[in-house]
């Protein structure tokens, strides 16, 4: 869906800065590429996140360098995505929740978008392959449990 408000936005000049003075655009391209993926506008996202319109736009142009966690994590709701995937974007150490393999390799490697869609892709093929849950990752593989319920091991036959 196209968003005429971005599009009247770019229009009224809100191109202040180029790729190269951007604070955080990896941040900002991945929010947009999100958003648009969803079929949202701006303004649908900057209403579920409860916060103004024009700091979505911001946002997506990489103008804030560490936006506010509590502000991503609102985000990451609208957008329907892991907030630890914007705080390693925004380039916030976190603990325990892993980001996804996408925002990952993008802070890590700074890898372009077209080869995060090719490894994305490839994992997704490997998840179908394998049977592997979108909620559970794909490596390391989860060890084999060793017993079943009838106290066999998985690999044991029985006459």
């Amino acid at each position: 869906m196209a968003d005429n408000e971005d599009k009247k936005e770019q229009e009224k000049g809100m191109k202040k800065q180029e790729s190269s003075d951007k604070k955080n655009a990896p941040l900002g391209e991945f929010i947009k590429t999100r958003r648009t993926s969803l079929g949202l506008t701006r303004r649908q996202v900057s209403t579920a996140a409860g916060l103004d319109y024009s700091y979505i736009g911001k946002l997506e142009s990489g103008e804030y360098r560490m936006p506010s966690p509590d502000a991503l994590r609102l985000v990451a709701e609208a957008i329907e995505c892991k907030p630890a995937d914007l705080y390693v974007l925004a380039g916030y150490k976190i603990g325990g929740d892993l980001p996804g393999l996408g925002p990952y390799l993008r802070s890590k490697y700074h890898l372009p978008g077209e080869a995060i869609e090719q490894l994305e892709s490839y994992f997704a093929f490997l998840r179908n392959q394998y049977g592997i849950p979108e909620d559970q990752p794909v490596f390391p593989p989860k060890p084999a449990t060793g017993i079943d319920e009838s106290g066999d091991t998985p690999n044991r036959r029985t006459a």
